[in-house]
Order: structure tokens, then C-alpha cells, then sequence
């Protein structure tokens, strides 16, 4: 387990600081608000200029004609700038905030791209228009973000919206990995700057000692922030824990990636896919260190 003295923490923080520097995809239905809306919370609460991006698409006679034929461009262009005025005035003067328009082409290829290229710090996207209200669910954009884009991905909950700031714990899990001992100092950034605790959670089956119980103690001990480390029994499943937690609702719960995905990049392994598709809360999943 590696040493966390003052000046590791003190860098940590820094780094994450940088991290959480924001963009938004919008394309004004309620979901996308809701993603709108935890980026203001998140940019008020780390300081930060959010950058909103609606992405225009291509049309059925491919993205190559699309891009060839400027007029219809033109067009659809115009309506991406129409949903971000949407967006300026529901920001309001709340923070300072950029605009971009993305396109021609789909939502998941065109933020996947600009992710490639600008290297935003942070993405932030709603659930899918079916998900339960209160719960975040992923539609496609952000499945196929979710494997493979080389920054953090932040998912809202349904109904996020009106939302004004950020209340209760910054939740990590944690299983012992170095993927999650990089979510553990990911999160730890997030709650130095926020004003926030951290709680570090394991999942394990009660009957016997599974030797997290020392772990997540000395983890949570080792942070530059007020911090603890619980083991939490198993309900139905590891994911089904992490999904709904007990106790106080966390205002995010941060997620490592998979260890066996590229370096760098986010990929979900089979926990982190469930918790995805259920929290009742914000969710953070970190590239793999």
C-alpha cells in the first residue's frame, strides 16, 4: 500500500484541482439538464469555468455528405447553438461558462473525439430517459463513453436538476486494487477542494473476515482529509451495496476502472457496470493510474 505523508496529499489535491475542470453535454430534454445542473454544483464547489457542449448530428445520407454539404451543416449547427442558449440562461450568472458546438456525427463519437483532442478534465452526462426517477442509468452516449474515453466520466441521476450544491460524503469504492487505491486519492482531491468527508467503502461477505476490514481503516487513515473506512456486508450483490448505500447519501460515489482495460483510459469491469446502471446518486468513474 503506498505511503501517504503531507506532501503526497498535498500534490493529490493539486492534481485534482486540474481534474475537475468540466464539460457538459446538452441537448436541452431533462436529462441533459440534469447533467447541466450537477456541473454547476460542481464547478461552484471546485472553482471552476464549465464548458457546455451540444453536439449536431449527421443525417441518413452519411456523415461524409453531412460534413460535405455546408448549408444543411449550417442548419443543424444553428440548433446546437439554440440549445446552448437554453443552456446560458439556465446557468444564468451562477458561474462562468464556455460553449462549443460538436458535429456532424453522433453524440458518443463526437464527445469521444473532442475528448481525444481538447482533453477535457472531466465529462459530465444524464442518465438515460429511462431510468427511474432518482437513479442514474446510462443511455448509449455514455455506455460507449464509458469504455475507453481517457478522462473521468460523471453520470447525474435522473431528476438531478435544481440541485444548488453539494451535500454529504464523497463515497470511494474500494476492493484493494491499485485501480481503486487511485479512485481512493481521486476522491480525496475531490473532497479537499469541495469541503467534503470521505468515506471509504468495502463490500465483503459478512461471515468471515475478508481481510479489507485493517485495509479500508489504514486507507481512510492515510488521506490528508477527515476520512473513514467501513466493510459493508453483502445484499444481494457488491454492486447492489455501492448502488444504495446505508447511512448518509453521499453527494457522489467515485468508482475505479476495471485493471484489465488500456492505461489511462475509463473501462468498466462488471461491478462498476451494475452501480453504473443503478446509484442513487451521482457517479465518478476514474481512469485506470
Amino acid at each position: 500500500m503506498p505511503e501517504a505523508g503531507a506532501g503526497a496529499g498535498l500534490a493529490t489535491t493539486d492534481r485534482m484541482v486540474q481534474l475537475m475542470e468540466l464539460t457538459v453535454g446538452f441537448d436541452d430534454t431533462a436529462q441533459s439538464r440534469d447533467a447541466l445542473d450537477l456541473g454547476v454544483v460542481l464547478a461552484q464547489a471546485f472553482d471552476r469555468t464549465l464548458t457546455v457542449a451540444s453536439v449536431f448530428p449527421g443525417d441518413d445520407r452519411g456523415m461524409l455528405y453531412a460534413a460535405q454539404d455546408s448549408q444543411w451543416v449550417a442548419q443543424v449547427r444553428a440548433v446546437a447553438e439554440q440549445k446552448l442558449d437554453v443552456a446560458r440562461d439556465l446557468v444564468g450568472g451562477r458561474i462562468d461558462m464556455d460553449t462549443i458546438t460538436l458535429g456532424p456525427g453522433s453524440a458518443a463519437r463526437m464527445l469521444y473525439e473532442y475528448a481525444e483532442s481538447e482533453k477535457p478534465r472531466a465529462i459530465v452526462l444524464g442518465s438515460s430517459s429511462r431510468a427511474s426517477f432518482g437513479r442514474v442509468s446510462p443511455g448509449s452516449t455514455v455506455e460507449r463513453l464509458l469504455h475507453g474515453v481517457a478522462c473521468p466520466v460523471v453520470v447525474a441521476p435522473k431528476g438531478y436538476a435544481g440541485r444548488t450544491e453539494l451535500i454529504g460524503p464523497v463515497v470511494v469504492a474500494y476492493d484493494g486494487s491499485p485501480e481503486s487505491e487511485h479512485a481512493v486519492q481521486f476522491a480525496a482531491g475531490l473532497a479537499a477542494r469541495s469541503g467534503r468527508t470521505v468515506r471509504v467503502v468495502a463490500v465483503a461477505d459478512g461471515g468471515m473476515r475478508s481481510g479489507l476490514e485493517d485495509q479500508v481503516v489504514d486507507v481512510a487513515d492515510q488521506l490528508d482529509v477527515p476520512a473513514t473506512g467501513e466493510v459493508l456486508p453483502v445484499r444481494r450483490s457488491v454492486a447492489a451495496v455501492l448502488a444504495d448505500l446505508p447511512g448518509e447519501r453521499p453527494s457522489m460515489l467515485v468508482c475505479g476502472s476495471r485493471g484489465y482495460g488500456p492505461v489511462r483510459q475509463v473501462f468498466l469491469g462488471s461491478v462498476s457496470v451494475l452501480v453504473v446502471r443503478s446509484a442513487a446518486y451521482p457517479v465518478v468513474v476514474v481512469p485506470r493510474p
